[in-house]
């Protein structure tokens, strides 16, 4: 996902459903990884909506009880009626889908996925899975203006000690 934010496009709707893993037959320690349905992606110059907002907390509540988890906190909200300060018109020019918004759900993905992981061959020692967990959490903070960025995540990722190799595409194809 940092390659698409460089890019200047974002997701929006980066959920596990959306992720899609490749394990190569040839290659049983390496693992591809892809993202589908781009119905939402926008570019970053947009000013594109959230969708979640709702008439009432309730339906709001319900709604987050869904997909909550995956969706940055401040994309949530309860709108109020027309003409209003709260107006759904209003909301939806404060409530727009960002970098950061995107960085958190990539954050809480890779949270799920790496949650349990202990490869010693990856993490080095328990100081380096420390690291690491700090550098994922680092993407789900509530504030987003302290959460920190995929291009920092990745940046140090990539260094020592973990020395990630990024693929220069997300799959192959075997002919």
């Amino acid at each position: 996902m940092d390659r698409v934010h460089k890019g200047y496009l974002q997701h929006n709707d980066i959920s596990p459903g959306n992720v899609l893993l490749h394990f190569p037959e040839d290659k049983v320690s390496e693992v591809y990884i892809g993202v589908c349905d781009w119905g939402l992606a926008s570019r970053v110059c947009e000013t594109t909506p959230s969708r979640y907002g709702y008439p009432s907390d309730e339906a709001r509540t319900e709604a987050f009880k869904e997909r909550g988890s995956f969706v940055a906190p401040e994309l949530w909200y309860t709108y109020g009626k027309p003409n209003s300060e709260t107006s759904l018109e209003t909301l939806r020019r404060r409530h727009l889908y960002t970098q950061a918004a995107n960085a958190y759900s990539v954050g809480v993905v890779a949270n799920m996925i790496w949650k349990d992981e202990d490869d010693f061959d990856l993490f080095k020692d328990t100081a380096g899975k420390a690291r690491f967990a700090v550098a994922l959490k680092e993407l789900t903070n509530p504030d987003p203006k302290s959460r920190s960025t995929l291009r920092l995540v990745h940046a140090t990722l990539t260094a020592p000690p973990y020395n990630f190799q990024i693929p220069e595409c997300c799959y192959r194809k075997h002919i």
